[in-house]
């Protein structure tokens, strides 16, 4: 039987399945490309990523701030102004990003 999620015990010792678990959706992993070019608004991910809404867009960033992968910084302004950007943990997901360009343009081009 093929099962479809990571078993649990195997999330919490293997770093690959933690790793996945943080990661695994490619809106997730287009955030952190998109970030590791600059900071961003919001704004400039709805831009960024057509047909995704916006409530998807703001429970994602939402989870990633949550572990630690961006930050958030608010400008009292009016009308109201949020930055997002990458953590150094953040910052640490660059490399596999990279690897997965490298791959995409080996192998899928």
């Amino acid at each position: 039987m093929f099962r479809t999620k990571i078993q649990r015990k195997s999330c919490n010792t293997c770093p690959v399945a933690k790793t996945a678990n943080l990661i695994g959706d490619s809106v997730t992993l287009l955030i952190v490309r998109d970030l590791g070019i600059s900071p961003r608004r919001f704004t400039d991910f709805v831009d960024s990523f057509p047909g995704v809404s916006t409530r998807t867009l703001t429970k994602k960033l939402s989870f990633l701030e949550s572990e630690g992968l961006l930050s958030k910084k608010r400008y009292a302004e009016f009308p109201p102004r949020v930055d997002y950007t990458l953590t150094k943990k953040g910052k640490g997901l660059l490399g596999i990003i990279e690897k997965m360009e490298q791959y995409g343009k080996k192998f899928l081009d």
